[in-house]
């Protein structure tokens, strides 16, 4: 073994799977790494840590440097009776725990686990944010309280003459930002009161999992100790494994290691759409994917008709008579579907934004921004017009947003987004309208009134309802949909809005997706493809690089527009193959 302690993320790791830890011990290669939307989490974090900063008044740093150095620093700066420290690090026993600040007073040891989740202040208040009404800690913050626990655990070891006290410290739902920005460090005690971050007490939680938690550490260490690999009890879980990279990569694969054999079949059980809603007759607690797992029965075809049941039975039971005749799927009543719709119709698409620690004025943590939309609006005979819209100013863009979606939507009929998230920014852009008054009301107006329009039409249900490709395999997203149509109807490759996406390489038609253009930032190519990429070029153009670059925000600027305009051809184009399969065009 190379590592020399066990840390937090080891511990993290550990509990939810013994054997994936024993990967990252052997530095078995994780698509975590590559998720998007772990990096823009990890983002999140950095912001959240630099704001906790503020409002601790004379912050001792330890200085980065080898875990045993850090060790020897942070036991000398807490030898002071009143101290705050940032960066430390604490060893005992093997573990190794950095908290995120340490705060002593006297013969208080407070630790501080500053997080970016999401808080809410009240609900913490009645003890209903961290606990179930059974008394038990909720799913969505375990993994936040046994690393918090973690934490504890050591450094009641390594101080034992201390009374150690939890904290977590996170963005409140219920705060907004207030108009301080330039508060010195001084002013600490303002800065608190003002921020959108708000300390919650995690004594009771953390007494709750401690025991548990050292339990768990022994065991951990026994099985770093040893060097073998742990033998973990193959369930439905695994389906999300950091290791499971999905690139048809045997060797140096976590999860084809553990399953051997199991991980082969194509298509596999995991393929199943809403496969965690299938229970086993006879237990309505147990997945089947767990009995079907342990009777060593993983090919999606050992799911037969007989074990399907639910609100999901009919769409899986479609999935698995087409994937097994390799055939596509649509349902004839999607014909009426689209002969109901208004003309001309425009496939619509937003981006957005979001922050753990905004920064204009009045916008709590999380608040969701719309900056960009793209509407393709589509003529009965055949013609189109492409209109987009994109904020370049440092600003809220919510209120320029909606006056510029209502002068796009001007003159158009049916509206055709891809799932519910644009009626829901809509309906939450309502709501920060009205934090105006009479000055909105006009764009209040039109938004309530398309929102009741009958207007908007979601694409994702109809594909839910009438349609099916075995390329999709259980998965219904965009992203999923429109490569399984556009790899098999080469009459899109030649239509006059589609064809720049055509390309071919090594014999393989590209993903469109993946001939969007790459920029350079700080040395490194990147594409933004996905929602969250968007997002961090958004932030670049607006406060990065782009902020003082003319010539870079250009370029950030031209990829966000090529990212959201693929998306609305995307939507069209899925929608264009149905018109032909189902003899609709003109």
């Amino acid at each position: 073994m190379y590592k020399k302690y066990l840390t937090n993320s080891d511990f993290t790791r550990f509990i939810q799977c013994a054997t994936a830890a024993y990967y990252g011990w052997r530095d078995y290669p994780s698509k975590n790494s590559e998720d998007a939307f772990l990096s823009f989490l990890s983002e999140e974090n950095r912001s959240v840590g630099h704001e906790a900063q503020k409002l601790f008044a004379g912050g001792k740093f330890v200085k980065k440097s080898g875990a045993d150095r850090a060790s020897e620093r942070t036991h000398k700066v807490l030898s002071s009776n009143n101290v705050t420290v940032f960066n430390d690090c604490i060893i005992e026993g093997g573990f190794l725990a950095r908290p995120d600040t340490l705060i002593r007073k006297g013969k208080e040891l407070h630790v501080v686990g500053v997080k970016s989740k999401l808080g809410n202040y009240f609900a913490h208040k009645a003890g209903k944010m961290l606990f179930t009404f059974y008394g038990d800690i909720r799913a969505a913050w375990k993994d936040y309280i046994y690393d918090l626990a973690y934490q504890c655990v050591i450094i009641e070891r390594a101080y034992p003459e201390l009374k150690v006290v939890p904290w977590l410290l996170l963005p409140d739902s219920n705060s907004a930002v207030a108009d301080n920005p330039d508060l010195a460090p001084s002013d600490a005690p303002k800065q608190r009161k003002d921020s959108v971050l708000k300390f919650f007490n995690a004594a009771r939680a953390v007494d709750h999992v401690a025991d548990d938690v050292a339990s768990k550490m022994t065991e951990m260490m026994e099985a770093f100790r040893s060097g073998v690999r742990p033998e973990s009890q193959l369930r439905y879980q695994c389906r999300n494994c950091g290791f499971r990279l999905g690139n048809g990569r045997v060797e140096g694969d976590g999860f084809h290691e553990c399953w051997g054999a199991l991980a082969t079949p194509n298509p596999h059980i995991f393929d199943l759409n809403q496969l965690y809603s299938l229970k086993q007759k006879g237990n309505k607690q147990a997945l089947l994917a767990d009995q079907k797992i342990a009777e060593k029965r993983t090919s999606l075809f050992d799911v037969s008709a007989d074990d399907l049941h639910g609100e999901h039975a009919k769409r899986q039971a479609i999935q698995l008579r087409y994937q097994k005749a390799d055939d596509e799927w649509i349902a004839p009543e999607l014909t009426e579907e689209i002969k109901q719709l208004q003309w001309p119709i425009v496939f619509l698409d937003f981006e957005t934004t979001m922050a753990a620690i905004p920064t204009h004025k009045g916008i709590r943590p999380y608040e969701t921004m719309p900056f960009q939309f793209s509407a393709h609006i589509l003529n009965r005979d055949g013609s189109f017009e492409h209109r987009e819209w994109l904020n370049v100013e440092d600003r809220v863009p919510t209120l320029f947003f909606i006056r510029e979606l209502i002068k796009a939507l001007s003159n158009t009929q049916s509206i055709l987004v891809y799932t519910d998230y644009e009626n829901r920014i809509l309906k939450e852009s309502l709501e920060y309208l009205t934090r105006f008054g009479e000055e909105t009301q006009k764009e209040r107006s039109s938004i309530f009134e398309l929102l009741h329009s009958g207007r908007i039409v979601d694409q994702h249900e109809w594909v839910m309802k009438y349609y099916f490709h075995p390329l999709m395999a259980g998965r219904t997203s965009i992203k999923k949909v429109m490569p399984a149509v556009w790899s098999s109807n080469p009459s899109l490759h030649t239509h006059e809005c589609f064809k720049r996406y055509y390309r071919i390489e090594e014999e393989r038609i590209l993903n469109p997706y993946e001939t969007l253009p790459t920029y350079r930032i700080d040395g490194v190519d990147r594409q933004i493809n996905e929602g969250c990429a968007a997002m961090e070029a958004y932030r670049e153009m607006i406060v990065g690089v782009g902020a003082t670059n003319p010539q870079a925000r250009g370029v950030l600027a031209n990829a966000l527009s090529e990212y959201v305009t693929l998306d609305t051809c995307s939507q069209w184009m899925i929608f264009h193959h149905w018109q032909l399969k189902l003899g609709l065009c003109e």
